[in-house]
Formats: C-alpha cells, sequence, structure tokens
C-alpha cells in the first residue's frame, strides 16, 4: 500500500469514527426528546446513558490525542498542528462538563430543579460537542482534499 493510499485509508477511519460519534449523540438527543414530549423525568437512566457515550466519547479523544492519529493529517497540512493543544484542553473541558452532568444525574434527590432544566443543560452539551467535532471533521476534510489536490498535479 503506498504512503497516499494509507494516509487516505487513516482520514477515512478518523471521518467514520466522528460519524459514530455524532451518531451516538444524535440517539441521546432523540431519546430525551421523546421523553421531553411524554413529560417523563429519568434522571438516572439520562446519567446511565450519558455515561455509556462517555465513555465511547473519551477513548475517541484518546485516539485523537495519541501521538500518530492525526500523523497523516499533519504530514498532508503541517500547519494543522498548531491547533491539536486546543483539542487536548477543548476534550478535558467537555469530559469535565460530561462528568458533572452525570453526577447530577445520578443523585437521588432532585439533581435539577426540572427535567427541563436539565435537558437544557444536556442540549448545551450536545451543542458545544457537535460544534467541536464539526470542527475536526472540517479540520480533516480540508487535509483530506489538500491531500487529493497535490495528488492530482503529479
Amino acid at each position: 500500500m503506498s504512503k497516499k493510499a494509507s494516509a487516505h485509508e487513516h482520514i477515512q477511519l478518523l471521518l467514520d469514527e466522528h460519524e459514530e460519534i455524532l451518531a451516538h449523540m444524535k440517539e441521546l438527543a432523540d431519546w430525551s426528546a421523546q421523553l421531553k414530549e411524554k413529560g417523563l423525568p429519568k434522571f438516572g437512566e439520562m446519567g446511565t446513558r450519558v455515561n455509556c457515550f462517555r465513555d465511547l466519547l473519551a477513548k475517541h479523544f484518546e485516539n485523537e490525542e495519541q501521538e500518530g492519529y492525526f500523523k497523516p493529517i499533519f504530514d498532508e497540512s503541517p500547519g494543522f498542528c498548531i491547533m491539536v493543544p486546543d483539542f487536548h484542553k477543548k476534550h478535558a473541558e467537555i469530559l469535565c462538563r460530561i462528568d458533572e452532568f452525570i453526577a447530577r444525574s445520578k443523585k437521588s434527590e432532585r439533581p435539577f430543579q426540572s427535567w427541563g432544566e436539565a435537558l437544557q443543560i444536556f442540549d448545551k452539551l450536545l451543542t458545544d460537542l457537535r460544534a467541536h467535532e464539526d470542527q475536526e471533521i472540517k479540520m480533516v476534510q480540508e487535509a483530506f482534499n489538500q491531500s487529493a489536490a497535490k495528488e492530482t498535479k503529479f
């Protein structure tokens, strides 16, 4: 396999993983919307569901932060490497906010003022995470496009 093919395959794996994260986020948002519609607050179950998602997200972030995970992208577009420290900080911030939400959701006595408040906080978490993932996806796609453009010149 050529270096270009390997880099392209790696970039596609990154995009696939991001799509998986976004699909899980959609599932959580759909579930919470159904409960909101029915007026059935399920704080503990929400905490459990978000905790499962958090584990997947933490693994995803760990993969992104490992040395070499973005290497094919940096090889194609070295300017992107300056963004990685921002991702480390943002990942830690997102996981901390999720951990706080989970801990609050699992409290036995009135974890939030209302179910609406819980959903509002949860929606804000998802919105912020979606914006972060979209930024990463754009970065990866841009690197892929630059790589493809270089390849067509030869």
